[in-house]
């Protein structure tokens, strides 16, 4: 085992593991909004979709891996070995100029965040209860979605005449405090006993608990509805409405604070006063009607007007995010690896058909109508959010 003996409650390093969140999600959110821009120099549209599609698949496989590697070597190993790979990954797309090696280590980049994202669940599952794991979550994602928020802010003073090396190159800095932390204040953590599930007896288990299998569903929606936001709205704004990156960035930055200023508060209520079920219901219906409202924008609408639009759909994602994070979560405990891998295997299954029926979508429509079918397509999570069973 290559963890150390000394036990710390988790409870005591949450603030280091909300830390380490902060700096890994402002790191990630510099480059994501640019990347899919940043791949067009390299790949039509259809090759772009299939690196974005090929880094998901990957990334199934590898957390399909992770439940057998994190009994073999513990999660703080493998978060230090995949910190150490997303630096060097984010280092190569600052200076490669190869599309072949562009592919390859994107991909890399892509398969570490999820890994990363899903060993930092590990940490604060252990560390939380299940009467405060609304609480628990909302700080989580709201020190996340505020690292997040600043994203956009900084790629509009750093990128300039399309300098994406300068984000890749920040990205990949903002990594190294997150580095720090992990290795100074996590090294002491003690894994749970993991259960030994199969991939087959992990679906199995998945499937058949109803209100897990229903979550994540409702989880998968909102991971597709991000796929094709983040993928495709930064591409609308700056080619079909014509804004320029410091325009989109003020946009992007005021879509983003629902993320900041709702999560938190919205999981207390989910602890103390109402069940998830509720809001998650609330959450889908805002969603799915601001976003079928992008389709009805045009060039003229103001940079007020599209923040406005953009704001409302996050009002939305960020009711279903905490919701289904919070009810997940209270249904299962640390050392149910493969349930939580289950739950994060929906990101990257999202990329791959959401990239997939993008371009399906594109060979015969107009990239507007994306918005409108995808605010359709959120209406579907009603159906599933009434399935489960709520928790109050």
């Amino acid at each position: 085992m290559l963890w150390r003996p000394t036990h710390h409650k988790m409870k005591s390093v949450l603030p280091s593991v909300y830390l380490a969140t902060f700096f890994l999600s402002v790191h990630y959110s510099i480059a994501l909004y640019i990347d899919s821009s940043f791949l067009s120099r390299f790949f039509g549209d259809t090759d772009r979709n299939t690196v974005y599609m090929l880094g998901s698949l990957f990334t199934i496989f590898c957390l399909a891996l992770t439940p057998r590697l994190l009994r073999k070597y513990g999660n703080y190993a493998i978060t230090m070995f995949f910190t150490a790979l997303e630096i060097v990954t984010l280092a190569s797309l600052a200076f490669f100029s190869s599309p072949f090696l562009i592919a390859f280590v994107f991909i890399a980049h892509v398969v570490a965040i999820n890994i990363l994202s899903y060993n930092l669940d590990i940490f604060i599952e252990h560390g939380s209860k299940d009467e405060t794991t609304g609480q628990t979550r909302g700080v989580f994602l709201t020190v996340m979605n505020t690292a997040v928020f600043l994203g956009p802010v900084f790629v509009g003073f750093i990128l300039s005449d399309g300098q994406f090396w300068r984000i890749y190159t920040v990205a990949g800095l903002l990594m190294l405090p997150f580095l720090y932390i992990i290795g100074q204040k996590l090294s002491t953590f003690r894994d749970p006993v993991y259960k030994d599930e199969s991939l087959k007896e992990m679906l199995s288990l998945a499937w058949k608990n109803k209100n897990i299998r229903f979550i994540s569903i409702a989880n998968f929606l909102l991971q597709f509805f991000y796929v094709w936001m983040v993928i495709y709205m930064p591409i609308y704004l700056a080619t079909a409405m014509h804004f320029n990156w410091g325009e989109i960035g003020i946009i992007f930055s005021v879509m983003l604070l629902p993320f900041i200023f709702l999560e938190y508060p919205l999981g207390e209520i989910a602890d103390h006063r109402f069940g998830e079920k509720e809001m998650l219901i609330i959450g889908f219906i805002i969603m799915a009607i601001s976003t079928g409202a992008i389709s009805f924008l045009t060039a003229e609408t103001s940079v007020l007007v599209w923040a406005t639009i953009l704001f409302m759909t996050r009002v939305g994602a960020a009711t279903v995010e905490i919701m289904t994070e919070t009810y997940f979560f209270k249904q299962i405990e640390a050392s149910d690896m493969s349930l939580i891998s289950f739950f994060r295997h929906t990101r990257p299954l999202s990329f791959v058909i959401g990239a997939a029926g993008a371009s399906a979508f594109l060979a015969v429509a107009d990239m507007k109508y994306l918005f409108l079918t995808l605010g359709i397509l959120m209406l579907s999570g009603i159906y599933f959010a009434l399935k489960i069973v709520d928790t109050k």
